[in-house]
């Protein structure tokens, strides 16, 4: 069933299985959403991590929406992709910009460079208040300590602002992840209506 909370998370993976861990999680991550009755938007991967955490989701009763950009789907490479709704758009960075326009939230598991590509761009365009949506790392394994030490470093060379890990979080579990985005996603509406409510109240508007 699907709540009036309903979120649609976007969710960056590896097209690669990576470890035994990593494939649990997006089992897990996949099963959380669609119990949550929120929407899970990925990457339209029918292999590796995006092809787990899709179905895992689907069969959890999630609808799901695979953005794919056209080489690699005329190279069928979302065959055994799982989608409700399926997106096919001209490049990597249209396929990038929908995966960010139509999410509420963001949850990343382990994953190659697309997937860092991915997190990076999240996180920059928060940093710039551009994107104003929760993320959250899976932590596998600990895939994140190393990136997370980069952005520690890239601090104390005086390259951002204090607060800069402010604009993700790392989760230990999947299940933590998913309660993490969407309550930040669920206050941020909230905050956002009653801003409004306000602005029509001062304005006058009926």
């Amino acid at each position: 069933m699907t709540s009036i909370e309903s979120r649609t998370i976007t969710v960056f993976c590896g097209a690669r299985p990576g470890s035994p861990a990593a494939a649990v999680a997006a089992e897990r991550l996949g099963h959380a959403i669609g119990m949550g009755g929120h929407r899970l938007v990925y990457g339209a991967g029918g292999v590796g991590l995006m092809e787990v955490t899709a179905r895992a989701a689907a069969a959890a009763g999630a609808v799901v929406t695979g953005v794919v950009p056209r080489f690699l789907y005329e190279l069928d490479r979302v065959q055994q992709a799982v989608c409700t709704d399926l997106v096919v758009t001209d490049d990597m960075f249209e396929r990038k910009r929908l995966m960010i326009d139509r999410a509420d939230a963001f949850v990343a598991l382990p994953g190659g460079f697309g997937t860092l590509d991915e997190v990076l761009e999240v996180i920059a365009l928060a940093y710039l208040g551009q994107c104003p949506k929760p993320l959250a790392l899976v932590d596998v394994d600990g895939h994140w300590d190393a990136l997370c030490a980069l952005f520690t470093d890239v601090h104390q060379r005086g390259f951002t602002r204090p607060g800069f890990d402010e604009y993700y979080q790392v989760t230990a579990s999947p299940e933590a992840a998913v309660d993490f985005v969407t309550g930040v996603a669920a206050r941020t509406s909230h905050d956002s209506a009653v801003t409004c409510l306000a602005l029509a109240h001062s304005s006058g508007a009926d």
